[in-house]
Parts: C-alpha cells; sequence; structure tokens
C-alpha cells in the first residue's frame, strides 16, 4: 500500500516546541524594595493630595479674613466718625449749657431790678450796665421821691452788697438818675 499524502506543507502537522522561559526567581528583598517604593508612592500621594486640600482650605481662610478684615476697617471708620460727631455734639452742648448758666445771671438780676421798682410810680430805666464792681443802673422818673425806696429794695434783694446814688438831674418835668449798686464777693 501506498500512501499519499495530500497535504502540502508537512510541517502543519509538526509540533514546533517554544522553548520554556522560566521566571527570574525574585527574592525577599526585591519583594521588600518593591513594597517600599509602593508604599512610598503612596504616602507622597496622599501628603499630595492632603497638603492640596489645606492649600484650598488655607487660601479660603485668607480671603474669609481678607473680608472681615475689611469690614473691620468700615466699621473703625464709622466709629471714627461717630466718635467724632460725638465729641462735637458734647462741645456743643457744653456750649449750650454755659449758655444758659449765664444766662441765669442776668434774667434774675433783671427780675430783681424790676421787683424792687416801687408800684405804681413814673420810673423809665434808660440803661442797665454790668461792671466789674456791680451794676449802674441809670433811669428817669417823675418823682424823684421814689428813688430811696427803689435803693431800699435793691439793697434788700439780697444779692447787693451795697446800693448808692451816683447821680440826679432835675429837669422841669423829670429828673434823670444813675445808681451804683456794688455786687456780693
Amino acid at each position: 500500500m501506498i500512501k499519499v499524502n495530500l497535504l502540502k506543507d508537512h510541517s502543519a502537522y509538526v509540533e514546533k516546541k517554544q522553548p520554556i522561559i522560566a521566571a527570574p526567581k525574585v527574592s525577599w528583598v526585591g519583594y521588600a524594595y518593591i513594597a517600599a517604593v509602593i508604599i512610598t508612592i503612596s504616602v507622597l500621594g496622599y501628603a499630595w493630595i492632603s497638603s492640596g486640600g489645606a492649600i484650598k482650605n488655607a487660601a479660603a481662610d485668607n480671603q474669609r479674613l481678607e473680608k472681615e478684615l475689611k469690614e473691620m476697617e468700615a466699621l473703625r471708620k464709622q466709629f471714627v466718625e461717630l466718635e467724632q460727631k460725638k465729641q462735637e455734639r458734647q462741645a456743643k452742648i457744653a456750649i449750650i449749657e454755659r449758655l444758659l448758666e449765664s444766662q441765669k445771671g442776668p434774667v434774675k438780676l433783671l427780675n430783681v431790678i424790676i421787683q424792687s421798682i416801687p408800684q405804681d410810680r413814673d420810673v423809665w430805666l434808660t440803661s442797665l450796665e454790668q461792671t466789674v464792681n456791680g451794676v449802674k443802673i441809670k433811669g428817669q422818673t417823675r418823682n424823684p421821691d421814689m428813688l430811696p425806696d427803689f435803693m431800699d429794695s435793691l439793697g434788700k434783694s439780697g444779692i447787693f452788697a451795697s446800693v448808692d446814688i451816683e447821680q440826679i438831674e432835675r429837669h422841669d418835668d423829670t429828673s434823670n438818675f444813675s445808681i451804683l449798686c456794688a455786687g456780693k464777693k
């Protein structure tokens, strides 16, 4: 019997043997080195990620603090302005109080003089001068006999130490007079 091979290529049935490559043997030092590299990379990655978050948090805190600083600066300016207004108003109030106190003296003086004028007498006060020593009263009257009563009332008022007549000028119907009233010390 004759065998005829109809296949053109005989090598298709021949198994080609592949060379077996053996895995290199790695010692425990190699494994430790690889583990150290992986751990180092992991730690550095974690540090990088967490530091990035910390930087973002620090930047956000910085912006927040700068905003608060601007607000505080604006509040400080308002506070300074309000303090200035307060001081100005206090100064104005002090001036008004001094004026009111200084008005009490002349008002009281005028009231005493008006109350000291005898009733139903023709008396006209023409001037009232406040001097260092007291008050000088000038006026006119149709009845010069009332002047002692007027001077007595001024003396009894309690605000004058002494009351003296400075001058009397008699005219036809009227008399001009001047009275000096010394203030108490």
